[in-house]
């Protein structure tokens, strides 16, 4: 398992989190999914055999959501 935080734009509200969240944790291979509102933060533990950080950053820019960096 890898874990990596990305940098997302400012989210507005509580229910950004929860749309981020919902989708990332119905996605195979995603163990763990950690949404910080106020630094705009996802922290995301994956099986890197599944998929890898770019796929990640692409499911969250698929709901609407712009993230700015991965570490």
């Amino acid at each position: 398992m890898k874990n990596i935080t990305l940098q997302l734009e400012e989210l507005l509200c509580p229910s950004c989190v929860k749309k981020i969240e919902t989708a990332l944790k119905k996605q195979d291979g995603i163990e763990d999914v950690d949404i910080l509102f106020n630094s705009s933060k996802a922290k995301v533990k994956f099986d890197e055999s599944k998929l890898d950080s770019k796929e990640i950053a692409k499911l969250i820019t698929a709901i609407g959501y712009e993230v700015t960096s991965i570490k």
